[in-house]
């Protein structure tokens, strides 16, 4: 018995460490009053799958972040299509807009 609740508790504690851990890690990265985050994911020329990538990507996102949603950068160009199909996806998962890595790199200047 002492042995199964040992387990437990580790499994318990490495739950808490990981927590703590997103935790901290979110609070000192939120540099902003408002808290928004710029989530950048890379999807290939050739994918196949370019909307499987994109929503497990958010969820992710949306999963890891409190429910902080912000801005999605794409770092490949989008023909128009791609484009209205993947900013579907963030009005979906609750994303406030999608750019490009050019429009990223245009509003650093």
């Amino acid at each position: 018995m002492d042995v199964v609740s040992a387990a437990v508790v580790a499994v318990l504690a490495l739950f808490g460490a990981c927590a703590v851990f997103k935790e901290l890690s979110l609070s000192l990265f939120c540099r902003r009053d408002d808290c928004t985050v710029m989530f950048i994911t890379h999807i290939r020329a050739d994918e196949k799958n370019a909307e499987l990538v994109l929503r497990s990507a958010l969820s992710k996102q949306r999963w890891n972040g409190r429910g902080i949603v912000g801005t999605v950068c794409i770092d490949r160009a989008l023909d128009e299509k791609e484009r209205r199909i993947c900013e579907g996806v963030c009005r979906e998962y609750g994303f406030d807009n999608l750019i490009t890595k050019e429009e990223f790199l245009k509003s650093l200047d």
